[in-house]
Order: structure tokens, then sequence, then C-alpha cells
């Protein structure tokens, strides 16, 4: 094999391992918005008549000051091929249920969700951490059609 031969051939395997190494550092690229504080919070089911764990949710208070809410429903409660409305709720002083914000459908299969970030169904702007966090009565609800499959306390 003449030098030349020898020379291009190592000249390619370094060129495809530097393109395979660039390629590598793009793909870790930092969250534009990281999380910055976080609280997680339990999620029950009581349609049996007491209170059973059903999984949990996890509100991140991001860089910008907007929520990301993250759902897991538990194994047990959860259904393959149907999808669960999420809300984020709370009570007025009538005992009238307010939807805060609608996060959309829970994946029945995975039972997971992720909303970033969190948008006021009023308004339709983010809902910021300090409003949602905090002694002010607000609770994620999950819906199986008109029943409530799982509820939590965000404290």
């Amino acid at each position: 094999m003449s030098n030349t031969c020898r020379t291009t051939g190592i000249g390619m395997i370094l060129i495809f391992g530097l393109a395979f190494f660039s390629g590598a550092c793009k793909k870790d690229k930092k969250d534009p918005n990281p999380s910055i504080n976080y609280k997680e919070y339990r999620l029950f089911n009581i349609s049996g008549g007491s209170s059973v764990d059903a999984g949990s949710f996890r509100i991140d208070e991001l860089q910008d000051g907007n929520t990301k809410i993250t759902i897991l429903i538990s194994e047990p409660f959860r259904q393959d091929g149907t999808g669960f409305q999420a809300s984020v709720n709370k009570k007025d002083s009538e005992g009238n249920e307010l939807v805060l914000s609608n996060l959309g459908l829970v994946n029945g299969g995975s039972g997971s969700l992720v909303v970033n970030p969190v948008l006021s169904s009023g308004t339709n702007l983010p809902v910021k951490y300090n409003e949602l966090v905090g002694p002010y009565g607000y609770y994620v609800k999950i819906l199986n059609g008109a029943n409530v499959q799982a509820r939590g306390d965000i404290e």
C-alpha cells in the first residue's frame, strides 16, 4: 500500500471522528430556560371511598419565573388508548370550581404529561410559579371522562 493511500485513509478516519464528536457535542445543548426550584406532590384516587396513591406531579419554577408541570399517573390507574384530561383548579368562596389552566391530556398508556409553560385558561399567558405554589388553594385534577381519576393539592 502506498503512503498516499495510508495518508488518505488516516485523514478520512480523522474527518469522520471529528464529525462524529462535533455532532455529539451539539446534541448536549443546555435548556434555555432551566428549572431553578421545584416542588413535588402526590396524586390520590378516592373513588373507592378511601384515599389511594395514584401518582405524582412536579411543579418547576423556570428561570423566567414561569411554571412547568410534569404529571405521572401510577401503573394501576393507567389505561392504554385513553387520554385523561388534566387541569389546575381552585374553588371560589361559594364552592364553585374555577379552572386556572387546562393542561391537556395525560397519556393513558405511559401515564405522563409535561406542560411547559403552564398557560392560564383565561388570559393564555404563562402562569408564574409564585402565583401557583403556596397557600392559594390550587389543585391538579385528572379526569377519566366525568370521573376524577386522580387529584393532588398544591401547597
